[in-house]
């Protein structure tokens, strides 16, 4: 069985040569795949990286690439919108309350799910 993977599409696309035909089926994306780690840097260098460090190393605020960046999806999202760790302990200051202030730029609106699932996913790229 032949195939063959098309990208020029916004989505994948899977054509199978079956049996004499060409098939095409759309590829299924995970979520952690489909972020977009370029726009997490971009999120992370203009509203983190003044206390978190350029690398995420930690700096003010306490290092973020590491076990922090590898929290499940939800935790990650509740540090982000309310202000709570992995253990449900309010986040110290200066840190912002993102889900109150919203990103840089948002005017105040919270930080939607793909921001932040493209920020988590930009941190998992740091050592």
């Amino acid at each position: 069985m032949n195939t063959i993977l098309e990208q020029s599409s916004k989505r994948p696309t899977l054509w199978t040569h079956l049996g004499g035909l060409w098939v095409m089926g759309l590829m299924l994306v995970n979520s952690a795949s489909a972020a977009d780690t370029r726009h997490g840097y971009t999120i992370y260098h203009v509203n983190c990286a003044g206390c978190h460090g350029q690398m995420a190393q930690g700096n003010i605020g306490p290092k973020l690439a590491g076990e922090p960046a590898h929290w499940s999806f939800a935790l990650f999202s509740r540090a982000m919108l309310k202000n709570l760790d992995d253990k449900g302990k309010p986040l110290g200051m200066p840190m912002p309350n993102w889900g109150k202030v919203g990103f840089k730029g948002d005017m105040g609106k919270p930080p939607s799910s793909a921001e932040i699932s493209d920020l988590q996913a930009y941190l998992k790229t740091l050592k």
